[in-house]
C-alpha cells in the first residue's frame, strides 16, 4: 500500500534469492498492488520472512521486509 503510481517491486528471501517482481503502472488513486503468491516459477510461496525493493522513477528506493504467516 501507499505506493506511487508507477514502481517496481522486487521480492526476495532472505538469502537473496528473487522470489518475483512485480510492476505497478495505475493511476495516482490506487496506491496498492496485489500478489497471488506465486514465485516467478510458478511455484507457491513459503511461509516465512521476505525482503522487499521498491524502485519509483523520480522518486527513488526503499527497501523493507515483511512476513508471511499461516
Amino acid at each position: 500500500i501507499n505506493l506511487p503510481a508507477e514502481c517496481t517491486i522486487k521480492i526476495f528471501t532472505v538469502e537473496g534469492s528473487l522470489v518475483r517482481t512485480l510492476e505497478k503502472t495505475s493511476g495516482t488513486t490506487d496506491g496498492s498492488v496485489t500478489w497471488n503468491l506465486v514465485t516467478e516459477d510458478g511455484m507457491d510461496v513459503a511461509y516465512g520472512l521476505y525482503i522487499y525493493h521498491v524502485e519509483a522513477p523520480g522518486v527513488g528506493d526503499h527497501i523493507g521486509k515483511f512476513a508471511l504467516i499461516k
